[in-house]
């Protein structure tokens, strides 16, 4: 009876482990084993990551609309960052990894349209707002029609450009002493997204790009949330843009 409801919940099991791993914990009744667990652990961090991703960009969408304002955001960072997140997307999907490694990108780049396209309402680029919520989803399509060899090309060059769009609002915050209309939740969310993320790579995905990627944004998205704390006392001046 026990060995046929295990049988039966198998299939919803397998969202968090693997075959191997449902015979270890639930037939020799190994409940510790390390392996399993780690990976246990990495499936259900990485399905609240992409959870998460729903709404992580929110509270920076949400502030931008009620001051109207997108004082100290750069919008070459939020460009630099859509292309980064197409890229992610495209060569995820088009590898078959993993949707809870990778799941959160998919969300954010929902997001990413909405806050490229609040910039543009605000800085009244009439034409870019329009084109904003179809150019998107097209490039990211047709990346996934690319050959593994260009994809991994794609990605690879990716990575300096996420590295500069952080590098760039790292520097704006600098530069303007405050950390402007930046939402201090979505950093959060990011750095703790980052961290969730980099320990779901490390246990799933062998590939050394991808580590690398993550490592990276992890790193950034680190000064970022330390700037927050630096400036937490200040106030910004509202303006049209930085």
């Amino acid at each position: 009876m026990y060995l046929e409801l295990i049988q039966a919940i198998t299939p919803l099991l397998l969202i968090f482990m693997t075959e191997e791993c449902v015979d270890t914990i639930f037939v020799k009744f190994n409940i510790l084993d390390a392996d399993c667990l780690k990976l246990i652990i990495s499936k259900g961090l990485g399905y609240a990551i992409v959870a998460g991703s729903m709404f992580v960009k929110f509270p920076q969408i949400v502030k931008i609309y009620n001051s109207s304002s997108i004082a100290g955001l750069s919008l070459t960072t939020f460009v630099l960052e859509t292309i980064v997140v197409i890229v992610t997307v495209s060569y995820n999907y088009a590898q078959s990894l993993p949707f809870s490694t990778w799941g959160e990108s998919f969300f954010i780049l929902l997001q990413l349209i909405i806050l490229l396209s609040q910039y543009f309402h605000y800085t009244s680029s009439k034409v870019l707002l329009l084109v904003t919520p179809v150019l998107i989803p097209a490039l990211t399509w047709l990346l996934t029609t690319l050959s593994h060899q260009y994809l991994t090309l794609c990605l690879t060059a990716s990575i300096p450009l996420m590295a500069l769009s952080k590098i760039l609002q790292i520097k704006s915050n600098f530069m303007n002493g405050h950390t402007g209309q930046l939402s201090f939740i979505t950093s959060l969310m990011n750095f703790l997204g980052c961290l969730a993320r980099l320990f779901t790579v490390i246990q799933e995905v062998d590939d050394s790009l991808i580590l690398f990627n993550s490592t990276t944004v992890f790193s950034l998205n680190t000064i970022i949330v330390l700037q927050f704390l630096m400036y937490w006392s200040v106030v910004p001046p509202k303006e049209k843009s930085s």
